[in-house]
């Protein structure tokens, strides 16, 4: 393993794409989001790549979000610093030991106001679905957006303390309607209001990932989260062999939700938040 001093790191671009597939193909369902973002394109995102002679060990997905995958460790440090001349990162997330090995290697410190670690990384495989799903879960449509909007923020409220609309409104519903229009959000109406929402964060051929499960405060505990999934889970399925989650560990209720679905653990992730 190259030292960090002998370890070349720079921007990632197309004539990149095979070296950077093949890296991230090694785990496929804890890197399903760098995958996915890379069937965008490079357009997409601002990749770094660390390398040992002319060999990509370490990979960077980042903005002011950030999604490592960092093997080779002894990568972090100039990763970070490549990062942090360009931007100042609010996130970082994905699996656990590359999430860690960054975060501790930013010069100066960056404290974090928010550490979640672990979330444990849990998949369902087509087959191993158990529960019913709800007839009344249906993919958002555009005239669903201003339901939707409201529904996500208050989500967002809830799990992050920090109001998006009031963050950036204009950037939050172009981001709902993203969703909308790549067919990546399913909701549960009843009487205009979102009873049950989730999202997928990824989606490749072989896994897709679920993000922004929620169920209005007054409808939890009746089983509308459980049946809400079970329908998005078997809509992907349709598609798809298999679909991952991660969850904070604290979130109990959640955990027990997904297990009795199927959903095995898989991986740790850990989240920071600057």
């Amino acid at each position: 393993m190259a030292t960090s001093s002998a370890l070349r790191v720079s921007r990632l671009g197309p004539a990149d794409a095979a070296q950077l597939a093949a890296l991230i193909d090694r785990e496929p369902v804890t890197n399903v989001y760098l995958r996915s973002e890379l069937r965008l394109g490079f357009e997409a995102g601002d990749w770094w790549g660390a390398f040992d002679e002319a060999e990509l060990t370490s990979v960077v997905l980042g903005w002011s979000l950030v999604v490592p995958y960092i093997p080779d460790l002894d990568a972090a440090p100039p990763l970070a610093q490549a990062l942090t001349a360009s931007a100042q990162p609010r996130m970082v997330v994905g699996h656990r030991a590359s999430v860690m090995a960054l975060h501790n290697a930013f010069r100066p410190p960056r404290p974090a106001r928010e550490l979640r670690d672990p979330q444990p990384l849990m998949v369902l495989d087509r087959g191993d679905l158990r529960g019913t799903p709800s007839a009344d879960v249906r993919l958002s449509k555009r005239g669903d957006l201003e339901a939707l909007i409201v529904a996500a923020a208050r989500m967002h409220r809830e799990e992050m303390g920090v109001d998006p609309l009031v963050v950036d409104a204009p950037a939050w519903r172009m981001r709902m309607l993203s969703l909308i229009e790549r067919r990546w959000s399913w909701l549960w109406m009843r009487e205009n209001e979102v009873l049950f929402k989730a999202e997928l964060s990824a989606w490749t051929p072989d896994v897709v990932q679920i993000q922004g499960v929620y169920t209005a405060p007054r409808y939890r505990g009746q089983g509308v989260a459980r049946a809400g999934l079970a329908a998005v889970c078997a809509n992907v399925f349709k598609d798809v062999p298999r679909c991952s989650l991660y969850v904070n560990q604290y979130n109990v209720i959640a955990q027990r939700v997904y297990e009795r679905l199927g959903f095995k653990p898989a991986a740790v992730f850990a989240t920071v938040m600057y």
